[in-house]
């Protein structure tokens, strides 16, 4: 038995139960140690195979341990106030920068170096 095209005698198509819902209430965090745009990028690549219209939030500069201490403060503010973890699509080349990300942030961490 042939596929049938659309519109062919006896072609039927299947009726959608339920569109996909559609994610508004988490936060994507892009967070970079240079401007954040390769980040950015990288992530809306990412975030354009899933039906999710996610608040972005570019965090630029992160080149320090207080730094990334006050942008992992942030995050958990976020992920405690809309009770589910952000996203954050990172771009840090200094170790120490990135480990303290990696380790006390309470987002979903994609480490796009590493």
């Amino acid at each position: 038995t042939s596929p049938r095209a659309p519109g062919a005698a006896g072609y039927h198509r299947k009726p959608i139960d339920s569109p996909s819902p559609i994610m508004t209430a988490r936060t994507v965090y892009f967070v970079s140690d240079g401007t954040g745009i390769t980040a950015e990028t990288f992530g809306n690549s990412i975030l354009a195979q899933f039906s999710i219209k996610p608040r972005h939030v570019r965090r630029p500069f992160i080149d320090t341990a207080d730094k990334a201490h006050a942008v992992v403060a942030e995050i958990n503010e976020a992920a405690a106030s809309e009770g589910q973890r952000p996203i954050v699509f990172a771009t840090l080349v200094d170790r120490e920068v990135l480990k303290i990300v990696r380790e006390h942030c309470q987002g979903r961490v994609m480490d796009m170096f590493g």
